[in-house]
């Protein structure tokens, strides 16, 4: 048996291995032997095999890299260096990274001295750009490949060529129309039937059709799908032609309006999708049947094609595909008028979108992980063959002490000696593996930069707009700042990454350090005046130049009076000292506030510590602080007095003589000022002055400044809106003006949304009012708590605020149903209309007080206030809430309804009736009855009588 022939035959083997290990392990000893023995066909089949068993296992990226070493093996092959680059091109096009693509096909151009394969190559490029929805640049490639294959006698009328003009009549329908692309459909169908090939001809009439379809030619488009679905049923029943051709001809019969034959082209697609057993066309199906039903209004059927769909979705897991089709069940159930599904189908949809975003995250993990995995095998490869080696020399060495007769000292001596070395090794293995770690950290942290900065830069280019509202830049230039913080974020861990991997090195710089803290202090001092902050800043006027790295210092001083603003409440106050001394930089940042525990000062420089749960922020800063001034040859201690200040102190060392190992610059950058930005809120000023109007009154309590005034800007033009930053001043707020719904976030300072929502529902005031709790903590146990406290709703951010908007709605709606429900009775029931315990027992009081004094034409709102042992505003409030009726219009409404009584059942004279129920005036009483019950008190007697 020959070499290659001995080689081709292990590859057979090697492809039928179920392990895959030893799979693998195979396909590279078969590699070694191929190279040993010069037989490039094998080479160039190991590489294509590994790099696929590599893209099984791990991931595309490992593919790439196998096809690269593949071209490394075979630089002297241009037909196998032409298959390896159009590999690597097709696996770049399948993973969108269309730059690498284009780079790798046009490598393979070079490397082609065939007609047919230059053409290939092209009719690849044209479909990348295809893929890219590039129709302009796809139609170039094609027509490309067509004249290459146009020109040669072999090609000219070959199924390649008649592929390439299907493809360009499909270009050109998108970009010239659908006349120009006919051409380009009937010279592929030619080509066709010139090579007999009866099968393209018919997927030629499918496009065919469909440009007949667009013209408007319905008669001629039905004549060559029935052709085509007639072809396929009997001859090529299992191919995707076949299924495509029935639903096209089924588009087509609902705009003839033959909506009888179009159901049974719809059903017959779905029975091929089960035939077929792919769950994918399966649920495509379904779909098409959903959509079909809608578009001829029989929306339950529609309903039940939707929810079979979303089942089939799941049980492959297919979150994307089932968040498609909640989309559509939604706008079903909102034509429908199935209200409270929809908002049931909403909620799901929630919490299918952070599936898709949490699998998003997962495959971009795995991704990293995949190749953090690949060098940390490769390397622990290499660990186990050094430990190898060890065992075999100790085994050599073993064997030479006994046939020599060393002694058994020298035996101990050489053990211990190789125990030394594997040690060695083995810490070196761990310091690879720690640095393998750090890199699979920066990898993390450098994906979400290019996210980033898709997001920022049309947030910019819409703040360059001058036509926009000022309600739109403001939600803009929120979105920006908020990306600016994501992004800080994003370079704070890489800077701890690149510490912890030693890669930081400083950056000196001669120059005045006390003029950029300065500039750096009053950038702050609009931040400060918002919060009516005590700002103290006391730099030394000290013009020394002196050597510091600005980048460190600039991080260090803004991490610091952020912090320290941040934490500093309303009207308390920070101070900034600086100066130099004996060739160190001393920099102090004090605040008052709450201080820090003993516990908390051990552990503040720790990373992601965070010294409460409720505050705001990653823990990373004060750890990059810590850092930082290591890195600056410096110290930093932290003292905190509880309930009354914190205060940091450093040190930095400016003498140059003291740093090792850095770049020096010698530049100067003495225009400091000029490149310092001001820290400014975005948020605009709270404007809650109550409107008496009669929009429903709507309490937005949030901590979060920027998301307060956009969840106001979303409401207001609906609500009167007041809003609150903390859990305090909502409580405040809620009792004052009884609002009908408040908005409350959860982790709040001072008093956060679960002790917000237990005061309310515990005080007689304010417990009919109905609460939405916001919050980033999903976990079950919190929902739990928010709604045993009393909670209406829970969402959790990120939130959208339509569903939010949603829910505001139908809860108020629910309120106002049991307005209309007192409105009907001509009794007051205080169980009926009561939302709570403490609503009944508040209306059972204003029951008795009504009992006592509703017939004293003197009584009043403000007696019946006093009664009941709440102001005017919130007795207006909650009987408005619970009835619908201000307080006067309440008793107007409850003396009426004692009258119908009188009139039922009483022999009093007509015009004493009006006084017996408290009012001064019968005609002014004849006019409210009439108002209340559209006839006049004596016709009402009459019809009762």
């Amino acid at each position: 048996m020959s070499d290659s022939l001995h080689i081709t035959t292990l590859i057979e083997a090697a492809d039928k291995e179920s392990d895959t290990i030893l799979q693998l392990e195979k396909f590279e000893k078969i590699l070694a032997l191929s190279k040993e023995n010069k037989f490039n066909y094998g080479i160039f089949l190991i590489h294509s095999k590994i790099g696929n068993w590599k893209k099984r296992k791990y991931n595309t990226d490992s593919t790439i890299s196998q096809y690269k070493k593949g071209i490394n093996d075979l630089s002297t092959s241009s037909i196998y260096n032409y298959y390896l680059h159009e590999l690597i091109g097709l696996e770049y096009t399948k993973s969108g990274i269309y730059d690498s693509a284009l780079v790798y096909f046009n490598k393979s151009i070079n490397f082609s001295n065939r007609i047919d394969l230059t053409g290939r190559i092209h009719m690849s490029i044209g479909n990348m750009w295809l893929q890219k929805y590039d129709y302009s640049n796809a139609f170039k490639s094609y027509t490309t490949a067509d004249s290459i294959f146009e020109k040669s006698p072999k090609f000219v009328i070959s199924k390649k060529r008649a592929q390439v003009n299907n493809y360009l009549g499909f270009c050109v329908r998108k970009t010239h129309g659908d006349e120009t692309a006919l051409e380009y459909f009937n010279t592929a169908k030619t080509l066709y039937k010139e090579l007999n090939n009866t099968f393209g001809v018919q997927e030629v009439n499918i496009a065919i059709s469909q440009v007949e379809t667009a013209l408007g030619n319905y008669d001629n488009a039905l004549i060559l799908l029935n052709e085509s679905v007639d072809y396929h049923q009997k001859h090529a029943p299992e191919v995707n032609s076949y299924s495509y051709g029935v639903i096209v001809r089924g588009f087509l019969l609902v705009k003839m309006n033959r909506i009888k034959d179009a159901e049974k082209d719809y059903k017959l697609y779905y029975d091929l999708a089960v035939n077929s057993k792919n769950r994918f066309y399966q649920i495509r199906g379904l779909v098409y049947l959903g959509d079909f039903y809608v578009n001829i209004n029989q929306f339950q059927k529609a309903i039940d094609y939707f929810k079979s769909a979303i089942k089939e979705c799941k049980a492959i897991n297919d979150f994307s595909k089932e968040l498609q089709i909640t989309e559509k069940l939604i706008e079903v159930y909102r034509k429908n008028n199935d209200l409270s599904l929809a908002l049931e189908a909403y909620d799901n949809y929630i919490d299918i979108q952070k599936k898709v975003d949490e699998k998003s995250i997962k495959e971009k993990t795995f991704e990293l992980e995949a190749k953090y995995q690949t060098e940390k095998k490769e390397q622990e490869i290499a660990l186990l063959k050094s430990q190898n080696e060890i065992v075999e020399q100790q085994k050599k060495n073993q064997q030479n002490v006994m046939l020599g007769g060393i002694g058994i000292t020298t035996i101990a001596g050489l053990f211990m000696f190789f125990l030394y070395r594997n040690r060695q090794k083995t810490n070196t293995k761990l310091k690879e593996l720690d640095a393998l770690k750090s890199n699979f950290f920066t990898n993390i942290s450098h994906e979400f930069r290019t996210p980033l900065t898709l997001i920022s830069s049309p947030i910019e280019d819409m703040l360059s707009d001058e036509t926009i509202s000022d309600k739109k830049r403001y939600q803009f230039t929120v979105a920006k700042q908020n990306s600016e913080r994501l992004l800080e974020l994003v370079n704070q861990i890489l800077d701890l990454s690149k510490i912890d991997a030693g890669h930081l090195k400083l950056h000196l710089q001669k120059g005045n350090v006390l003029q950029l803290i300065s500039a750096l202090s009053h950038s702050f001092s609009y931040y400060a005046e918002q919060k009516n902050i005590t700002y103290q800043i006391d730099v030394s006027q000290n013009k020394a130049a002196v050597w510091y790295d600005k980048d460190v210092v600039e991080k260090i001083t803004i991490n610091l009076l952020s912090n320290a603003l941040k934490y500093t409440p309303h009207n308390g106050m920070v101070s900034c000292k600086a100066h130099l001394e004996n060739k160190r930089l001393f920099l102090t940042v004090t605040n008052s506030g709450k201080g820090l525990t003993a516990y908390e000062l051990k552990n503040i420089f720790e990373r992601f510590y965070q010294t409460n749960e409720q505050n705001q922020g990653s823990g990373i800063g004060l750890s990059l602080v810590k850092e930082l001034v290591d890195l600056h040859n410096g110290t930093i201690e932290v003292h905190s007095v509880p309930n009354k200040e914190t205060s940091f102190s450093l040190t930095l060392s400016i003498d140059k003589n003291s740093f090792k190992k850095v770049t020096i610059l010698v530049t100067s950058h003495n225009e400091i000022e000029n490149s310092i930005p001001s820290y400014v809120s975005a948020s605009m000023e709270d404007d809650d002055e109550f409107q008496d109007s009669d929009l429903p009154i709507l309490l937005i309590v949030e901590d979060n400044d920027d998301l307060r005034n956009l969840l106001k800007q979303f409401f207001e033009s609906n609500y009167n809106v007041l809003t609150a930053s903390n859990g305090r001043i909502g409580v405040e707020l809620a009792l004052e003006h009884i609002p009908d719904l408040v908005i409350s976030d959860i982790m709040m300072p001072e008093k956060d949304g679960i002790t917000l929502t237990e005061d309310l529902k515990t005080d007689e005031r304010s417990a009919h009012i109905p609460i939405i709790l916001l919050t980033a903590k999903a976990e079950v146990e919190s929902q739990f708590k928010g709604i045993d406290t009393g909670a209406d709703d829970y969402i959790t951010k990120p939130f959208d605020k339509k569903l939010l908007a949603l829910k505001v709605e139908k809860l108020i709606e629910s309120r106002r149903q049991l307005q209309a429900r007192y409105s009907q009775e001509l009794v007051l029931l205080p169980k009926d209309i009561a939302f709570t315990n403490l609503d009944e027992q508040f209306l059972e009081k204003v029951q008795l007080t009504l009992n006592n004094s509703l017939v004293d034409p003197s009584f009043n709102v403000t007696e019946f206030s006093e009664a009941v042992g709440m102001s005017r505003m919130q007795l207006h409030r909650k009987i408005k809430a619970l009835t619908g009726l201000s307080a006067s219009e309440f008793i107007r409404s409850q003396r009426l309804k004692l009258a119908t009584e009188f009139l039922k059942s009483s022999d009093i004279n007509m015009s004493q009736v009006g006084y017996s129920v408290g009012f001064n005036d019968h005609s002014y009483f004849a006019k409210c009855f009439k108002e209340l019950y559209g006839c006049s008190p004596t016709d009402y007697a009459n019809k009762h009588s």
